[in-house]
This record gives C-alpha cells, sequence and structure tokens, in this order.
C-alpha cells in the first residue's frame, strides 16, 4: 500500500462571496457551505464562527474536530462508511489543509435520558495563555460549526448528525478550488527494510462502548470487532473516526487522521526499526475474563505480524487502563518487549496512587505527566458555542470569568496519543 498525501496549510482564514484557497488564503463563502450541509441540519441550529491561533478566544462544549481530507478528484471516498461507501483506502491520492480543523460545538438536546457513561464532558479549547499548552488544535485555525438541536431531536439523531455535518464540511473544504501555491508531498508506506532491524508494531486502543463513547473503523463501532491490523496510510484517509464525547481523554477524528506517533514511527522505519503497523484494540470491555480475552488476542496478532517489539497506548483513563495492562502483560509473556504510554493521576499534591492498574510485566512505561494539579485559568476576550462551561459535573461556571481547574478541562489535553501541556521530569 501506498498513499501520497498532498498537503496544504494556510496562513489566513475569511469569509468572503466565493471559497478557494488563493496560496495560503482561504475564503469561505457561508451560503455554499451550508447548502453542502442542508439535509443533515434538519431541526438543528447551525452558528458559524472563525477562529486563529494566538486570537483571545475561548472555544467551549466542542465535541469533535476533524481534519479537512478529501480524494484527489473524488477517485473514491475519505472518511469510508461515512461520507461514501466502505471501500478500502489508504492508496492513491489524498488532499488535506493541514493546519485547519473544522470543529463541532453544541450540548445533546437531552441530557437528563444519558447515563453517566454517554453524558460528554466539557471540552474546552482556548486559542491563547496558558490553555492553549494544553489543548489539541490550539496552533491551528478553526471554522466552527455550534449546534443548537431542537428538542424533537433525539440524542441518537443528534450524535449522527453532528458526525456527518463535521466530516461533510471537512471534505467540502479539502476539494475547494486552489491557485498560487503548491502543496507538500508526503509518501505513506511500509516499504521492506533490512530485517535485522527490530520489528515493532503500535498497539493502538479506543474507547468504544455506547453512544457517545464510541470509535468507528469504516464506519463499524470498533466494539463490535475484534483486535484488527490497520495500515498507517488507513487513518489519513479517515478510516478511524472518533464518535468520544469524553472529551479531555479523547481522541479526536483530526487526531487519528495525523497521529504523531504514527508519523514518528514512520519516520524511523528503515532508519532505526521496522515498523510492521497498527493493531487497533477496543478498550472498556464489560468483564475482566473479556479484558484478558482482548489483551492475548492483541498479543496473538502482534506475534503472528513477527513483533519483537511494541508501543502501547490507549484512549481514556480508569476502567480502560485494565484491558490495556492485560494487553501490555499478554505482549511480554510472549516475549514482545512492550513500552506503555500513560499519564499519572497523582493527586493534586502527588501524593495519590497514579496508575489504576500496574502488573509487574509492565515494566517499561513511558510517563506523560501527572494531570491532577490544580491551575489558574483566567479569562479571555471571546467565548465562542455558549457561556456556561460544565466542571465535569461539580459545578456550574460563567465561561468569561477565571477559574481554579486542573488542566484536563482541556480539550484533548489527556489523551495519551497526542501533544499537550503535561510533562514528567525525572528527577
Amino acid at each position: 500500500m501506498e498513499l501520497e498525501i498532498l498537503d496544504y496549510r494556510i496562513e489566513q482564514i475569511a469569509w468572503s462571496d466565493r471559497t478557494c484557497l488563493n496560496g495560503k488564503s482561504l475564503t469561505i463563502h457561508l451560503p455554499s457551505l451550508q447548502e453542502q450541509i442542508m439535509d443533515l441540519c434538519h431541526a438543528i441550529r447551525i452558528d458559524y464562527e472563525i477562529a486563529r491561533p494566538g486570537e483571545s478566544k475561548r472555544i467551549i462544549h466542542v465535541l469533535d474536530t476533524v481534519l479537512p481530507i478529501a480524494k484527489v478528484n473524488g477517485a473514491g471516498p475519505a472518511f469510508p462508511g461515512f461520507d461514501g461507501p466502505a471501500e478500502l483506502v489508504g492508496t492513491g491520492q489524498t488532499i488535506r489543509i493541514g493546519n485547519l480543523l473544522v470543529t463541532i460545538t453544541g450540548r445533546f438536546p437531552h441530557p437528563e435520558s444519558l447515563t453517566p457513561i454517554e453524558t460528554p464532558r466539557e471540552g474546552i479549547l482556548d486559542m491563547t495563555g496558558i490553555g492553549a499548552d494544553y489543548c489539541h488544535g490550539s496552533d491551528h485555525f478553526h471554522l466552527i460549526l455550534s449546534l443548537t438541536p431542537d428538542p424533537t431531536v433525539s440524542n441518537v439523531a443528534f450524535d449522527q448528525a453532528l458526525r456527518s455535518i463535521a466530516l461533510r464540511c471537512a471534505r467540502f473544504l479539502a476539494q475547494v478550488e486552489k491557485t498560487g501555491g503548491a502543496p507538500e508531498r508526503r509518501t505513506i508506506t511500509l516499504a521492506p527494510v533490512n530485517n535485522k532491524l527490530p520489528k515493532v508494531v503500535l498497539i493502538y486502543q479506543v474507547q468504544s462502548q455506547v453512544i457517545g463513547a464510541r470509535t468507528f473503523y469504516y464506519g463499524e463501532e470498533v466494539s463490535k470487532t475484534l483486535p484488527t491490523f490497520v495500515h498507517p496510510a488507513e487513518f489519513f484517509d479517515g478510516a478511524v473516526v472518533s464518535g468520544n464525547y469524553k472529551i479531555e481523554r479523547k481522541i479526536p477524528t483530526s487526531l487519528h487522521c495525523s497521529n504523531p506517533y504514527i508519523l514518528q514511527l514512520l519516520e524511523r522505519h528503515g532508519q532505526s526499526l521496522n515498523f510492521l503497523g497498527v493493531i487497533l484494540s477496543r478498550g472498556y470491555n464489560d468483564s475482566f475474563e473479556q479484558k484478558k480475552k482482548m489483551g492475548l488476542w492483541v498479543a496473538r496478532l502482534a506475534r503472528n505480524l513477527g513483533a519483537e517489539g511494541a508501543v502501547a497506548f490507549m484512549e481514556g483513563t480508569g476502567n480502560g487502563t485494565v484491558d490495556f495492562m492485560q494487553t501490555v502483560k499478554a505482549c511480554e509473556d510472549q516475549g514482545i518487549k512492550t513500552v506503555a504510554v500513560l499519564h499519572e493521576s497523582n493527586g493534586p499534591k502527588g501524593y495519590e496512587r497514579p496508575l489504576v492498574d500496574h502488573p509487574k510485566e509492565a515494566d517499561s512505561m513511558i510517563s506523560r505527566g501527572n494531570v491532577s494539579e490544580r491551575i489558574y485559568i483566567p479569562p479571555l476576550a471571546a467565548v465562542i458555542g455558549g457561556t456556561e462551561i460544565d466542571l465535569h459535573f461539580k459545578a456550574k461556571h460563567d465561561a468569561r470569568l477565571p477559574f481554579l481547574f486542573d488542566p484536563t478541562i482541556f480539550y484533548g489535553s489527556y489523551s495519551k496519543m497526542g501533544g499537550s501541556g503535561f510533562r514528567a521530569v525525572y528527577e
């Protein structure tokens, strides 16, 4: 498999009477954008905003961010199973705007009927200030769609609509007319390399349970599948899509489509290691026996691929950590040296138990830092997406006022798979 990415980047974004990318300046004709999603917006009001890196803007109630991607000349679908039929992807040419995100904000119409697992958590995306360092996407431009559903819309219908709206807008922006600039080209492939290099897989455990906390692979919920080999190129074509709104700990769709760990392993392929590909698995299984089986299946697949080592990370916390550690244990038992990537939850003063689960086999770990330390969060000049934030079920707070909280309130901050302001310093 070989995928060529044509990567455009922008330096300006504005509303205009025409949608096009001229050099590094993107203009958007709002009526044209609205026409693209007209059939998806029944009983849902949408407010549109733009945010730029460094602006004093706070985006609240963030549900997902999507990278604009599309196949060149319409040759097949991006986001297969959603924005087109479930065709295999990861080959041909894919065009994208690498520093732009379609950002969806909103609240579900009937929160009282959602279980604690289903209920979204607050996700704040600050474009500047102390919060920007913790937020996924603060260094990107944003086209923000704030969705307000009518009470006649069910939670299930709203969940489906917000995802469809985001993916279709992302495709529309990637396909706009382009003049006066050339893309940066990158090839995603796993070419044969020196067989003596250490053979490494990436274990990619996602959260997939119920509405509001699930992940899709080719449009199918990962909770309905067994551990699966995924070629890295498939991620860049949108084969993995988020439906998880546990905001601070989730992996946004945009991060699935451009994951820094996958990029780093691809860069090292043929240099210091032989990257065999990705194993996609599910966390948050319902019983310890299921968690153990999931780990065994991942280890068997890694062994059959010929892996000698693995890098493993997970989406989520708590319950999902047990699945994750059972996977690490199973791989180690099969002789596959596995490095686990985790945050620590040591409490505000650093005295509490840092890990939910820690079998003795997990003897090689990368700490992303303690997520529990509280910080002072000052106000910003403008708030987009609402006026009141939800401090993780604890209290309501005016989004225009300062507050004291831990940085997990920020969008994507707790994700093990991306970058964040959390750091671990060895002493």
